[in-house]
């Protein structure tokens, strides 16, 4: 089966402007750093960068050109048909779906999702609670999600609801009926963790997770359960994150 990963990226973030191009750690922008993680923990792996066809975001498909990496360019709002067409143009039959405002993204824990669906297949596949709610409807920023272009064209054939369009896989996990879900076990350090916000869309997340990966790059072992570790030791952040939290209601 033809795979890949697909990244979606805009500049246009109305909390945020620019977000991904700030300089986040020295002179790197949080879009540096999630390519190359994610170059480095899937060697092999076609990566698409899937962007808007607006003249701003010209530059995004530039970072790709320069990370070496392919460029889509399609609907800002219709985020679901950029991502069937992008899907379409590099012959991917399922992908590994990236936000690209997560910057301390567990890249490595995507083969782990490819691995899966391998084993049994699924419409949708990423970690999720033990209550049923999936990652990506969580403050964590931490994991992805995998889906496959026949899916999501069976999405585009049943509604036009702006919601389902702006938010690619929403009406896969909310409709379980049609489709086949598999959520993962998250690690035991991360259940139940709804205190923590590792996403960004407020300059109040990029100034506290600035600082938290910074003192994270440093650690000589970076796993979920050390970044855990690390936020929980300090106290000023754990408030600042909470406060977030209460702000931007997912």
């Amino acid at each position: 089966m033809h795979e890949g990963i697909i990244i979606q990226a805009r500049t246009g973030s109305s909390r945020l402007h620019n977000k991904i191009l700030l300089p986040f750690c020295g002179t790197r922008r949080i879009i540096d750093i999630l390519i190359d993680n994610i170059k480095k923990d899937n060697p092999g792996k076609r990566i698409v960068l899937a962007t808007t066809d607006r003249p701003q975001d010209d530059v995004l498909e530039n970072v790709a050109c320069e990370a070496g990496v392919d460029c889509f360019r399609g609907d800002e709002k219709n985020v679901l048909d950029r991502f069937i067409r992008a899907a379409e143009t590099f012959g991917l039959e399922r992908f590994v779906r990236v936000c690209s405002d997560n910057p301390l993204l567990q890249t490595g824990s995507f083969q782990r999702l490819f691995d899966e669906h391998d084993a049994r297949p699924a419409d949708y596949v990423a970690f999720g609670f033990r209550n049923g709610l999936p990652t990506i409807k969580s403050h964590l920023g931490l994991f992805a999600e995998l889906t496959t272009l026949e899916a999501l064209r069976k999405v585009a054939a049943t509604t036009d609801d702006p919601l389902f369009l702006e938010h690619v896989t929403i009406y896969l996990y909310t409709h379980p009926q049609d489709f086949s879900i598999r959520l993962l076990p998250l690690p035991c350090e991360l259940e139940e963790r709804f205190d923590l916000r590792f996403t960004l869309d407020t300059a109040e997340d990029f100034a506290l997770l600035k600082d938290i990966y910074e003192a994270y790059a440093n650690l000589p072992e970076k796993t979920p359960g050390n970044l855990v570790e690390l936020v929980s030791s300090k106290h000023e952040w754990k408030e600042t994150m909470l406060g977030n939290i209460k702000k931007n209601a997912k």
